[in-house]
């Protein structure tokens, strides 16, 4: 698990360098106002992309099930019917976000200052939504069926060519922004046409045909059927912070900057309990495939333990030098390191929630109840989070208060689903068969 897990966090850690570059570079370049423009863009992005990229956990579970079995008919289908619908979710999403930028910023109240950058960031950032499509749903493919290396090396490229962009363009564009939004879809392209290469070149079962590809409507359906929960279920969460986005864009673009800092910092934190969420996922997936139920159980024993003791670790880590790390994206702003490390807190103090959470996803995955974690999400999370912005907020309109609904809402959602979790595994155990 481990040795699968690693590559997958040094991705994640990776791109989530190049990501932090990108903010550092505009920061430094384009001042707080540069950078608030694209943090301002985050959770509009997320909401959109969001909504087609979960359909893809659809094809986790089909893959990792049908390696395990040794299907290499399924494999195929699932295969060439993903490339398909890739492709056309990534022309869908570029039409989308092109018609939709300016009116989504307007939706989240998106202070006028910024307003012009933050709508031209996004237009230039989902011209890469083929490519960003493709490259997901190939390293999807790769990783389901055993490979986490692969993905890495390529993630690895593309970002550092992302990198390399942004000083070259930052050096010789005006506009911060709109360097930063280019060189991001340069490189988005640059790590599609590194999967497509590989996929060609595999020979395997889950390799690509390009010129002898096929859409299968039943593979479709089975892939929709266990993707849209999940789909609702993340969409639901970005659409939450869509809504309460407002309330960060209130205090100006002291607390967006701030915000962009924080976020920036976190993901690091995130990467881990995501990458061992998948592990977890993937592992009881293909061994459910081949009916070894011993190591179902084991597997996700360890994925609980090992992600929880990370997360206290790096937490602890992190928050001891939050305010020096915030200060390197917006030297100098008091007031927003002030609120980016107060989010911090909320947001990395609670890292052993989010442990247990991604390790609830995986396992809901692997038993194919995605339905279970669109629920958890719209209770827990998001139905938690807005009512708490419209009822509790406003009786102490502080950013404490405001902030303290991230772990609270994560505290709802996780614990019963820890108890889902266990007693589906038990039922596994005792000889329960989770067909798809």
């Amino acid at each position: 698990m481990l040795a699968f897990a690693l590559p997958l966090i040094l991705s994640g850690i990776l791109q989530q360098l190049y990501n932090t570059a990108d903010t550092l570079i505009v920061g430094a370049m384009g001042g707080k106002e540069a950078l608030a423009a694209v943090g301002a863009t985050g959770s509009t992005s997320n909401l959109l992309v969001t909504i087609f990229l979960s359909i893809f956990v659809g094809t986790d579970i089909l893959v990792a099930r049908a390696k395990g079995t040794g299907d290499d008919v399924s494999l195929k289908k699932i295969v060439s019917t993903t490339y398909v619908t890739a492709l056309a979710f990534g022309v869908i999403l570029t039409i989308a976000g092109e018609l939709l930028a300016r009116p989504m910023m307007l939706l989240t109240e998106c202070p006028p200052n910024i307003i012009d950058d933050a709508t031209l960031y996004l237009q230039i950032y989902f011209l890469s939504m083929p490519g960003s499509m493709f490259a997901n749903f190939s390293s999807s493919v790769i990783r389901s069926s055993g490979d986490s290396r692969s993905p890495f090396i390529y993630l690895s490229i593309s970002g550092l060519c992302n990198v390399t962009g942004n000083v070259v363009l930052v050096l010789t564009v005006n506009n911060p922004v709109i360097a930063v939004a280019i060189s991001t879809t340069v490189s988005i392209y640059v790590s599609a046409l590194l999967f497509f290469i590989h996929m060609v070149r595999d020979k395997s079962a889950t390799g690509l045909s390009p010129f002898n590809f096929s859409f299968n409507v039943p593979i479709f359906m089975k892939t929709a059927r266990f993707g849209i929960p999940s789909a609702i279920a993340s969409t639901t969460y970005a659409l939450t912070n869509l809504i309460i986005q407002p309330v960060v864009n209130s205090y100006g673009d002291i607390a967006i900057s701030g915000t962009a800092a924080s976020v920036a910092i976190e993901g690091y934190v995130f990467i881990i309990a995501q990458a061992f969420g998948t592990t977890v996922s993937t592992f009881m997936g293909q061994n459910i495939g081949a009916s070894k139920r011993d190591r179902v159980k084991r597997v996700l024993v360890s994925g609980y333990i090992a992600n929880s003791l990370i997360a206290i670790v790096f937490s602890v880590i992190i928050l001891s030098i939050g305010k020096t790390l915030i200060g390197l994206f917006i030297p100098g702003e008091t007031e927003a390191i002030e609120f980016g490390y107060l989010r911090l807190t909320m947001i990395i103090g609670a890292g052993v929630l989010n442990a247990i959470l991604n390790i609830n996803r995986g396992a809901l995955q692997a038993y194919g109840y995605t339905f279970l974690q669109m629920i958890s999400n719209l209770i827990g999370i998001s139905l938690f989070s807005i009512v708490w912005v419209l009822v509790i907020y406003p009786l102490d309109p502080t950013p404490f208060n405001f902030l303290i609904s991230y772990p609270i809402s994560w505290l709802v959602s996780a614990l019963p689903m820890l108890i889902v979790v266990i007693l589906l595994t038990k039922r596994y155990l005792n000889g329960k068969e989770f067909k798809l």
